[in-house]
């Protein structure tokens, strides 16, 4: 369980690692859609032996100072989503009390199977907030082969910058019901693991 708080930890908001490294390890068929966009593989990492992150963008986006992303996050470990979820919650609680945007709500599916975590969060320099960012979460448990489970994290990241930040969170009451429908009617992506 130790090692899961840990690894759970490494992916509580999208704030990314920017590098080059973009190994597909998921198997996963690219282009992605959403929100009527076509998203790219950009970025890649396995920080453990059981977790995986690939980052998607839009053509034209760069990691460091994106609009639009979609993330999958992979903890190859038979846990729960309800579990992750959990977790996840209690790393936004604590985000909370330094973050004054940080904001979350979780919905189960009806059959109990699936959960959405959407949540902002947001970074600021000398008392202004310098970026604010909108993230939905699905949270699944899968088959990754051979009869092994692991939990799919398919994230949407909508991310504005300085005097864009205004009207961003003006237009996210509308703007989160129709990323959270988009979400919510997302085809998930079959996972298959590189060892």
């Amino acid at each position: 369980m130790k090692q899961l708080l840990l690894l759970l930890s490494i992916f509580l908001f999208s704030f990314t690692f920017v590098s080059d490294n973009a190994v597909e390890r998921l198997s996963v068929k690219g282009p992605l859609k959403f929100n009527k966009a076509k998203f790219e593989l950009a970025w890649t990492d396995k920080p453990s032996d059981i977790y995986y992150i690939q980052e998607y963008l839009p053509r034209g986006e760069k990691l460091e100072s994106f609009n639009q992303m979609l993330t999958i996050h992979v903890l190859d470990t038979d846990i729960a989503a309800e579990e992750a979820v959990a977790l996840k919650v209690q790393e936004l609680e604590k985000r909370k009390q330094t973050d004054e945007l940080s904001n979350y709500q979780v919905n189960e599916s009806p059959d109990g199977k699936e959960f959405i975590v959407d949540f902002i969060v947001s970074e600021s320099k000398n008392d202004k907030v310098t970026i604010a960012e909108f993230n939905v979460y699905r949270y699944k448990q899968v088959e990754t082969g051979a009869g092994k489970k692991a939990i799919l994290v398919y994230a949407y990241s909508n991310r504005s910058y300085g005097d864009a930040i205004i009207p961003f969170l003006k237009n996210l009451k509308t703007d989160r019901v129709n990323h959270m429908k988009e979400m919510i009617s997302a085809e998930l992506p079959s996972i298959t693991l590189k060892k």
